[in-house]
């Protein structure tokens, strides 16, 4: 509670002009008149929603230049998605994945890891393979995808695309409760619990709270997961309202880090089709669903983090919003996370790894938008600035290679975590770092209705970064320190033309910035800071339309995007890094929604996109021109049916999910073999609770969504078939 009273007492240090403000009531004006689409929620895209991820402007998702998609709670319910990353799967070009350390990575438009900005309510607090952790569904809203840069929004990083994950918030005119049960497979079981509703006459608050725990697929695979989120609004003002929040979440669990791959030979007649590596290497069945990691494995995390959001109405056409937010964690994980076949012993070599975390982020965003006239046309604008500072730590413990004890393959005795201090001699084995990065920033927004059918939306921010870090080397008894100051310039610049009230074109040149490698400005290295940010450019084209008369909702886009900019090796001397590397991928992405009658609807997407490396040399001087990045499937593929049964308390419905195949490495050495997946689902409605039976893979189908610890040597296989049933109760 300490952190909710801080949160309080900041919002009240604002500017006491804010609650001093003119009190009358202002009337409503529209500038902007949105489509209205009459249409069943369940089965239409909603286009007509606005998306806080794509715009501060309050523009429409067909109101935006842009790739942009809304998974609202109903749809994740229906689908059957506990997870966040479960929930994300479904979208449009996306798959996800990811291992322990960075669990829930997704991948879009030839890019993954942090090269995606993760938001929660629009905050965000870094790399997401840095910070982001295992969530259960329970507590969000929806979930909002942006498509290409997103820097011109959320500053560095960014270039393949923005998620941002919003709670569910108060809302006076929307009281009751409702909670969750569920039970399945692998003795997984969920619970969750939420009410909202007014307090008094000018205030509503809301409380979720969601716990889910499991077994796992894998031996000694035990996760739980718990998270409070909590929100009240407040009418200080006809004209001032003021929300404060404070979310707390926690995960605790034992990794599973990825089955290893063997040679084809000791596999004998168990060799699976899960990967193709050029070297013959195969996933064994006989290792399904064993985990090499050791019996006292350790992986969690906590966080917490308070916000306080501000909305003045100045005038009729003016508003002016601050937001202060505090984010702290603290993360530790405590492993063997490699485990590889050693061709001599016929053994799994391991190593150790210990690692901690704690990590602290202060941020403030101030805006002033105005919704009106420019001369005789409509126009929206927003101007503001932001600051954000970060304090990060860690303490890295790392063996000397694979030096931990090794087990048998197939029978393995994992033992325990042994800290033995000579397992951890040699340079970088044993580190502390210290990072503090300020970030100050400005940022404009702008749509002008050049005419009734024509809107230009433009966008420009500007970021100036501090990086301060300190590297301890405990082994060697030296210290490293450097400072180093970027400034990044991105930009947006769109347009969207109605052909008609139902049909929409639009057409989009966007540009990123990023930190170089792999995008994690918290662990950027003395060496690589000193090469300018990495940069991303997309060009994008597409339609949005809506057919009442046939209930169908479509979009299609296409794109190309071309970072430069990239970590190479000097053809000439492979000894030395240069940052002469180029990355493109250009693709076409479809989606649908069609209510094919009262009773029947039916929702798809596609995406196919072709990406490769058009300038890249590795060490050695092996050039990698033409390969796939890695974890980035060529084709990525969903299909929906939900059927409710005329007059009757039941419905049903299935899924198909396909992911293509993708590489582990540049070097293409691994790769994960694409799948399909198929979901069923039948429910039986009663007046105040819904009961769900779900079976999911149902065809026991066995693949690997991701590269484990060692990118060459493991995959992170998915779950088999499973069943669960839960029933959700409203009141």
């Amino acid at each position: 509670m300490q952190i909710l009273a801080q949160a309080v007492a900041m919002a009240c240090l604002l500017p006491s002009t804010f609650v001093l403000a003119n009190t009358d009531p202002p009337p409503v004006q529209t500038v902007f008149e949105p489509i209205v689409v009459k249409a069943s929620a369940k089965r239409s895209l909603p286009l007509d929603e606005s998306a806080a991820a794509a715009s501060r402007l309050g523009l429409s998702v067909r109101e935006t230049p842009a790739s942009v998609e809304v998974i609202g709670q109903e749809l994740i319910e229906q689908r059957g998605a506990r997870t966040l990353e479960e929930a994300l799967r479904g979208a449009v070009g996306i798959s996800v994945g990811g291992n322990p350390t960075s669990p829930g990575i997704a991948s879009t438009r030839g890019f993954s890891g942090g090269f995606l900005t993760y938001l929660y309510d629009g905050m965000r607090v870094s790399t997401p393979t840095m910070s982001n952790r295992p969530q259960d569904s329970w507590n969000y809203e929806r979930i909002e995808v942006l498509k290409g840069p997103a820097s011109v929004l959320y500053g560095e990083g960014g270039i393949g695309g923005a998620v941002n994950f919003v709670t569910k918030q108060p809302d006076a005119n929307n009281p009751g409760f409702e909670a969750l049960l569920s039970y399945g497979s692998f003795n997984t079981s969920r619970m969750g619990a939420g009410t909202g509703g007014a307090l008094g006459e000018h205030a509503a608050y809301r409380i979720d709270f969601s716990h889910q725990q499991s077994d796992g697929y894998a031996e000694r695979g035990k996760q739980k997961l718990d998270h409070l989120t909590t929100g009240i609004a407040v009418d200080l003002a006809p004209r001032v309202k003021l929300n404060l929040s404070l979310d707390y979440l926690q995960d605790d669990g034992k990794a599973y880090n990825g089955t290893p791959l063997v040679p084809s030979a000791f596999a004998e007649g168990n060799a699976t089709s899960v990967v193709r590596a050029t070297d013959g290497r195969v996933i064994d069945s006989r290792m399904v669903g064993k985990n090499y990691n050791v019996s006292d494995g350790r992986m969690d995390a906590n966080s917490l983090s308070a916000r306080a959001r501000l909305n003045w109405q100045l005038s009729d056409t003016w508003k002016l919003r601050n937001e202060l937010s505090h984010y702290q964690a603290d993360r530790r994980w405590r492993n063997a996370e490699q485990a590889v076949f050693n061709k001599t012993t016929s053994l799994l070599d391991r190593d150790q790894v210990d690692v901690a975390h704690d990590h602290q982020v202060w941020a403030n965003r101030l805006d002033l938008s105005h919704e009106g006239k420019l001369g005789e046309l409509g126009n929206r604008f927003i101007a503001g600035l932001e600051y954000a500072h970060t304090d990060f730590s860690t303490q890295r413990r790392f063996s000397n290679g694979l030096v931990a004890a090794p087990v048998d393959p197939l029978n393995p005795v994992v033992g325990t975590y042994d800290d033995n201090p000579a397992l951890t001699v040699g340079a970088g084995n044993r580190t502390d770092l210290t990072t503090k990065a300020p970030v100050a920033s400005l940022f404009a927004e702008n749509a002008l209705k050049l005419m009734p059918s024509l809107t230009l939306v433009a966008g420009f921010r500007h970021d100036h970064i501090r990086l301060d870090r300190t590297i301890a080397d405990l082994n060697t008894g030296s210290q490293v320190a450097f400072s180093k100051s970027y400034n990044a310039n991105s930009f947006r610049l769109g347009a969207v033309y109605d052909l008609s009230k139902a049909t929409t074109l639009y057409a989009q040149l966007a540009d990123a910035a990023a930190p170089v490698g792999t995008s994690n400005l918290l662990l950027l290295s003395a060496a690589n800071a000193n090469f300018p940010l990495t940069r991303g450019r997309q060009i994008e084209a597409g339609i949005k339309q809506t057919l009442p008369e046939a209930r169908l909702d479509w979009t299609a886009a296409i794109y190309r995007i071309v970072q430069s900019n990239v970590l190479s090796r000097d053809a000439a001397k492979p000894s030395l890094t240069v940052n002469n590397g180029q990355v493109s991928s250009k693709g076409v992405e479809l989606a649908a929604a069609w209510r094919a009658s009262r009773d029947l609807t039916l929702l798809g997407n596609l995406a196919i996109l072709d990406a490769q490396f058009d300038t890249l040399t590795e060490a050695g001087g092996v050039s990698r021109i033409g390969n796939v990045p890695v974890h980035v499937p060529k084709r990525t593929a969903n299909l929906w049916m939900d059927y409710r049964f005329a007059e009757t308390p039941w419905s049903v419905g299935g899924g198909l999910s396909h992911v293509g195949a993708m590489y582990t490495d540049n070097a293409n050495t691994v790769r994960i073999n694409g799948y399909t997946l198929a979901d069923a689902y039948v429910s039986y409605r009663l007046p105040h609770a819904l009961i769900t039976l779900r079976g999911r893979n149902l065809g026991d189908k066995l693949y690997a969504t991701w590269s484990g610890a060692s990118a060459t040597n493991q995959v992170i296989l998915g779950s088999p078939r499973s069943v669960d049933l839960s029933v959700k109760f409203h009141f």
